[in-house]
């Protein structure tokens, strides 16, 4: 699924739900309180949804009080359907008011294809099932009925669903009060009963159903007992299970964390790797379909696209890339290039090349196309960005194989305005290390507290000393436009110099700085990106 209503089903939406309640076997429903929840339910698989007034009403920073006003409630459901396929059973409270009131839900909720609703025998206003319910007042048994009675009167398609609940259990009456009053409410035209307990087991519920005659089917609600195996649903009698209120309680415990740790800490860079990226906000709004309707009648350009070079095997990593060229080596369990590619991914970059060279056979990540350089071991990494030319065009990322990073330093990559930027660590490690790197001379030196400075390579080079060196490139670069262009210019003439083989990217760099002093763009980072060169990169990688 795409998270959008594209089709439209044959089946009613009440039909639909009737389908639920009529079915052989125990059927499951969840919560949702907007459209985008209702997207991750139809998602999931699970066949129909809950629209909980406990919260819908949280959603909107009310009490469950009957404080959410019924035109409020259903915009909200309008939205749902709008967006899903699956039913909706709206939990209806007490029906707003007196039967009248009722009636106005029932021709509304017919009006939105929702699938039906279920309202409870409490007094209005209503309060919630947990709060204060031994003190809670019902509804006289007769008022109910003809509750029922209105709403069945009014409903436009005929199968709509109207739900009766008893909270009988809920105030601390006994069963044979639950089965009293639900066997009524089903001779008053009941589609279905609902039977409400706050037990901390299914007894009691379990009781109820032994005792029930089966005039309709009866949904439960196990938020007190959700241990509970469907078996046990099933074999009780059992129609229609509904989770209630686990979505928003999810929700809110991730949306606290992050809130709680941005914060203590200011800053939302360690938890980037942990929650969805942006594009998956984008994909649940379809905003893939708003971009091929662009290419019909807008006639837009395509998006940036990626090409990586991982054609090397790897010096000092025999025993690991024995069977695998070095970008495939796991890293907490996962390929290196594998991680370069979800974070590709995750900001919509779909159009992937990769270039291969030792062993291509084991380097076939799904949904990339490859080129190949057979002299991979003579003509390195400038070879193997000459061997994806015909790729390099419009809007490109180019990144080593070999690069483990955290997304945000492609980020900033992706919203440079300039025609070419690198990515260059300011913080020098590689002093300490002793290991070689593509020692940079930029501009100016790595900012200590944040800036809108501009910075621009001056040099690049594994032959600058010490104190000139400003940080090292990371292996990752963005180009746009003119500036794919001027890339590959520069390419093609350092390839037709003699020895070109033995040269690498700085020469490259070098060559666009010559022309042009401020062709490259420079974003600095501190650390957070890991080359794979050693055994101990390996071991490291997974802190990135």
């Amino acid at each position: 699924m795409t998270g959008t209503k594209t089709q439209k089903s044959s089946l009613s939406n009440p039909r639909k739900l009737r389908n639920l309640l009529e079915s052989p076997k125990v059927e499951h429903i969840l919560e949702a309180h907007n459209a985008l929840s209702a997207s991750l339910v139809e998602e999931a698989g699970i066949p129909g949804l809950w629209a909980s007034s406990l919260t819908l009403s949280c959603a909107a920073g009310l009490r469950d009080n009957s404080e959410l006003t019924m035109s409020e409630v259903l915009d909200t459901l309008e939205s749902i359907t709008a967006k899903v396929q699956i039913p909706i059973l709206f939990d209806g409270d007490t029906g707003y008011g007196q039967f009248s009131h009722f009636q106005q839900l029932v021709r509304k909720l017919c009006l939105r294809e929702v699938g039906g609703v279920c309202i409870e025998d409490k007094v209005f206003p209503k309060t919630n099932s947990f709060l204060r319910s031994e003190g809670q007042s019902l509804a006289p048994v007769d008022e109910f009925c003809g509750k029922l009675r209105a709403g069945k009167d009014a409903q436009s398609d005929p199968d709509f669903i109207v739900a009766a609940r008893t909270e009988a259990l809920i105030t601390g009456l006994d069963v044979s009060e639950a089965i009293d009053r639900t066997e009524r409410y089903a001779e008053a035209g009941a589609d279905a009963v609902l039977i409400h307990s706050k037990a901390r087991t299914f007894a009691q519920v379990q009781e109820f159903l032994s005792k029930w005659s089966g005039a309709v089917p009866v949904i439960c609600v196990p938020t007190t007992y959700y241990a509970t195996p469907m078996d046990a649903f099933q074999q009780a009698g059992v129609s229609l299970v509904i989770w209630a209120n686990h979505m928003l309680r999810a929700s809110i415990g991730a949306m606290q964390d992050l809130a709680n740790h941005i914060g203590r800490s200011g800053t939302a860079r360690d938890l980037e790797d942990k929650i969805v990226p942006v594009k998956e906000i984008f994909r649940l709004q379809d905003a893939d379909g708003l971009l091929e309707g662009e290419k019909v009648y807008l006639n837009q350009g395509s998006s940036t696209s990626a090409v990586v070079l991982a054609a090397s095997r790897g010096r000092g990593l025999d025993e690991l890339t024995r069977d695998k060229p070095k970008a495939m080596i796991p890293i907490s369990g996962t390929p290196a290039i594998e991680k370069m590619l979800q974070s590709f991914r995750a900001e919509g970059i779909k159009d992937i090349s990769i270039v291969r060279g030792y062993m291509p056979e084991a380097l076939a990540p799904a949904g990339a196309s490859f080129f190949e350089n057979p002299g991979w071991e003579q003509t390195g990494e400038l070879g193997s960005l000459s061997a994806a030319r015909s790729a390099l065009k419009g809007d490109v990322v180019i990144a080593y194989g070999d690069t483990i990073f955290k997304r945000y330093i492609l980020q900033l990559l992706l919203s440079s305005d300039a025609p070419i930027t690198i990515a260059v660590d300011g913080s020098c490690s590689f002093l300490d290390s002793g290991r070689s790197a593509d020692r940079v001379k930029i501009s100016g030196p790595s900012p200590t507290r944040y800036t809108e400075e501009e910075f621009v390579l001056e040099q690049m080079t594994e032959n600058l000393s010490d104190a000139e060196a400003d940080g090292e490139w990371i292996g990752m670069l963005r180009t746009k436009g003119e500036g794919t262009e001027r890339l590959v210019e520069a390419l093609d003439e350092v390839l037709a110099l003699p020895e070109s083989e033995k040269l690498d990217m700085c020469a490259v760099f070098e060559r666009l700085v010559a022309r042009d002093p401020q062709a490259v763009r420079v974003i600095y980072v501190q650390g957070d990106w890991i080359d794979i060169n050693s055994l101990a990169d390996v071991a490291r990688g997974g802190d990135v």
